[in-house]
């Protein structure tokens, strides 16, 4: 085999992929098997193994063996050195690997590999199996043996993108399925998350017996008994104090959520170790009044006592469970009560419902975090039964990116300072990206965002930051730049590219076609100003003609004036939408097409005594 039939591009391919999973003995065995056609797929002998090595799991990678088989037959078991890998750490979790790298591969070599991944016994972890890769699978075999809980708990499974005609099969308790021939998942740009598209099955263990169409009604239920039991009349204390002297009512309830913001949030903090946790005396809090009183919670303990204190303060206030969207789209079809695992609140000011994110740390207030917005919720009333509804998506002026650069031309470079000012969520996105970095990686990831919008060899050197550590509404950064070969000359004429923040820049959506839905993950508003002194001697011969594209959800303006001495150019693209469909692909690649190419109309000077001046 040489090529994939189904995918000749293919760089590599599972030729097989087996699993066993045993919830009675709380383990799980795999084994892969795995051809190398290209040598860009050198890059699948690199193997990483996840698993969590905390409370409450434990898991560890036992029994891993592996060899490689040559493009000649001969068999070269791995002896190679395996390291322990940190894949992600944030918050409260971490996921580790188990990563080693087959060596002397090259195209028509196989790898194989198995292994046994073990947990907590007792511990009743859901299965998840999926099914696609980014390369694809001509054969998998998998099953799973649920744990006995002697009728304590119920258990579910589910599935999504099997080929026709195949479903999982239950042999006694057992669950089974065999596949062939899995395309790859092809990643495309704004895609949903993969793990919303990739084909998989799912098994779920339930705390009850009751079924899967009752499941959502009763847990909301239990949502709102242990919300509310946290809540209960807490937070008194806290909000006399702060109502002391304030008579404005916003202003009040703008100092009860600055309160809750300040307290300690466990679920954004570094992993800690066990040894950690107890010596730090961490521990969920039993009530609202246990957080404020320790100045401390996670981060739906941090949001239930503001929604106490909002109460103590004679606010309508009250907690709103959410499913957050960063992963997976909520399905009432699977019934997993960790599909809601968001919180936020609610408080009626005036008659107007705000919507706020105290448990989230540096969100400006009236701000929630992306994830949490345009979704399912559950509105956890004082008194009554719990409310379902869908939150909308936040405007576009909730998510602004305002750009403003101030430059002269000098020789074939542009030079100059460069402000630019994160707004609302664009701010909150990139304080929560860094917050548990020190003040020199802060720095570091604002530089480096911001020369990506650049040419190679651009000069950036970072004046002055500031709005990190606040949950204001801005973040704001300024530069001296200088980039470099922007600007070019065509005999006495001199063409400089105004549009320099997207000097860079090219349509997303360039492919002809397209799989998967398109998604903006917020609305957002980008705002542009490049004020370009022009040189003396100099006018101005060209401008880019002004520029208005509509495509109903998604805007963009540009226009170029002249003034004393100076070219003053505005742009701005607005996107109010979230989720498109792929069937308005054709639309949207022919207006980021158009868009791109308003951006690319050079400004044209020329000499002031040239007859060609305008």
């Amino acid at each position: 085999m040489k090529t994939v039939p189904s995918d000749a591009g293919a760089e590599a391919v599972i030729l097989d992929w087996q699993r066993w999973d045993d919830d009675e003995v709380a383990q799980s065995a795999e084994y892969y098997r795995i051809k190398i056609l290209t040598e860009e797929g050198k890059k699948h002998a690199e193997i990483e193994i996840p698993y969590v090595p905390g409370y409450p799991l434990y898991t560890k990678i036992t029994d891993l063996s592996a060899r490689t088989i040559r493009p000649d037959g001969t068999i070269l078991p791995f002896d190679g050195k395996i390291y322990d890998k940190v894949m992600y750490k944030a918050r409260r979790s971490t996921l580790r690997a188990k990563a080693f790298t087959f060596a002397d591969v090259q195209p028509g070599t196989i790898i194989e590999y198995r292994y046994i991944r073990r947990w907590t016994e007792g511990y009743l972890l859901s299965t998840y199996w999926p099914l696609q890769r980014d390369i694809p699978m001509l054969h998998a075999k998998l099953s799973l043996k649920p744990a006995d809980t002697q009728g304590q708990y119920g258990s579910f499974f589910t599935y999504i993108g099997l080929p026709a005609g195949v479903l999982p099969t239950r042999k006694g308790n057992d669950i089974n399925l065999e596949v062939s021939n899995m395309a790859a998942l092809r990643p495309e740009a704004y895609m949903p998350p993969e793990e919303q598209l990739r084909a998989r099955v799912n098994f779920f263990y339930t705390d009850s017996k009751v079924t899967a169409e009752k499941f959502w009604p009763m847990q909301s239920r239990i949502f709102a008994e242990e919300i509310e039991r946290f809540i209960g009349k807490g937070g008194k204390a806290d909000a006399q104090r702060l109502a002391q002297g304030e008579t404005d009512r916003l202003a009040l309830l703008r100092k009860i959520y600055a309160h809750a913001q300040s307290l300690r949030n466990h679920s954004f903090e570094e992993t800690k170790t066990d040894q950690e946790i107890r010596k730090e005396r961490i521990k969920e809090a039993r009530n609202a009044d246990d957080v404020l009183k320790k100045g401390s919670g996670f981060s739906t303990e941090i949001n239930r006592a503001f929604v106490a204190m909002a109460r103590a303060a004679g606010f309508t206030a009250d907690a709103v469970r959410v499913s957050p969207r960063d992963e997976f789209f909520f399905t009432d079809k699977f019934p997993d009560a960790n599909q809601m695992s968001g919180e936020i609140a609610v408080v009626d000011v005036d008659g107007k419902k705000i919507y706020l994110d105290p448990g989230t740390p540096y969100a400006p207030f009236g701000i929630v975090s992306w994830e949490k917005t345009a979704v399912a919720a559950i509105h956890i009333l004082d008194k009554g039964d719990p409310v379902w509804l869908r939150l909308g998506l936040p405007p576009a002026s909730d998510a602004v990116t305002r750009r403003h650069a101030d430059l002269r031309i000098e020789d074939e470079n542009l030079a100059g300072k460069i402000t630019v000012t994160f707004i609302g969520q664009e701010a909150l996105v990139r304080r929560l990206s860094t917050i548990n970095e020190d003040e020199a990686a802060r720095k570091k990831a604002i530089e480096d965002e911001v020369k990506e919008w650049f040419p190679d060899g651009a000069t950036l050197n970072l004046t002055s930051v500031s709005g990190f550590d606040t949950s204001d509404s801005e973040l704001k950064a300024t530069f001296d730049v200088t980039l470099p070969n922007l600007v070019s000359s065509a005999g006495s004429k001199v063409v400089v590219p105004i549009s320099v923040f997207t000097s860079k820049s090219k349509n997303p959506f360039a492919p002809a076609t397209r799989t998967h839905p398109i998604y903006f993950v917020y609305a957002n508003l980008e705002e542009d100003e490049v004020k370009l002194t022009v040189p003396e001697g100099m006018k101005v011969a060209t401008l880019p003609a002004p520029e208005t594209l509509d495509g109903g959800a998604i805007t963009y303006r540009a226009e170029t004036k002249r003034q004393e001495g100076a070219i003053t150019f505005k742009r701005s693209t607005n996107v109010g939408v979230s989720l498109v469909d792929q069937k308005h692909y054709s639309a949207l690649r022919n207006l980021f097409a158009a868009m791109t190419t308003a951006d690319q109309q050079p400004l044209v000077l020329v000499p002031a005594t040239s007859a060609a001046s305008k």
